[in-house]
């Protein structure tokens, strides 16, 4: 595996405008390496295919992502789908592409989600979560609610939830 850098093109065969490093992996060895065995780093996973028009159409903001980590303890690694990783797609149920998998060097595998132009900003600020500790939490007093079982946010329009049943 080695970093994309500025002189080569992507994987679409476009030049690349920014030095960047993402690690490409093309074997389950590598992945082995590179991912799951790193105790150091946060790491970025994107799974992907050259044939995907929305692999294709989210490529550019994932490398600004990388840019925009490039200063922290986070690695990034794109996993193209062919003959050799067929089988790592497969053991990794990736549902569909483009796909991310967010590996903590603590925890292991801690987040996976859709990385297409639609989903980028949820990718980012999960990953701000873990870089940063710090979250976002959701303004609606329901989505608190839900996701602990109670709630106590006095939002401007008044909206007071409590449950402590659980």
């Amino acid at each position: 595996a080695s970093p994309a850098e500025t002189e080569e093109k992507d994987t679409f065969g476009k030049k690349k405008r920014d030095k960047i490093n993402v690690l490409r992996v093309e074997s389950i060895t590598e992945y082995k390496h590179k991912v799951v065995d790193e105790k150091e780093s946060i790491t970025v996973v994107r799974f992907y295919s050259r044939f995907c028009r929305s692999c294709r159409a989210s490529e550019p903001l994932f490398y600004k992502l990388a840019a925009d980590f490039q200063h922290h303890e986070v690695k990034f690694v794109e996993v193209p789908l062919t003959k050799d990783t067929k089988v790592l797609h497969d053991a990794l149920e990736v549902p569909s592409l483009p796909w991310t998998h967010i590996y903590h060097p603590e925890a292991g595998l801690v987040e996976e989600r859709k990385v297409s132009k639609k989903f980028i900003d949820e990718v980012r600020n999960c990953l701000r979560c873990y870089v940063y500790g710090e979250c976002d939490l959701a303004d609606a007093p329901a989505d608190c609610l839900n996701v602990y079982g109670e709630c106590a946010i006095d939002d401007d329009d008044g909206i007071h939830v409590t449950n402590n049943n659980r």
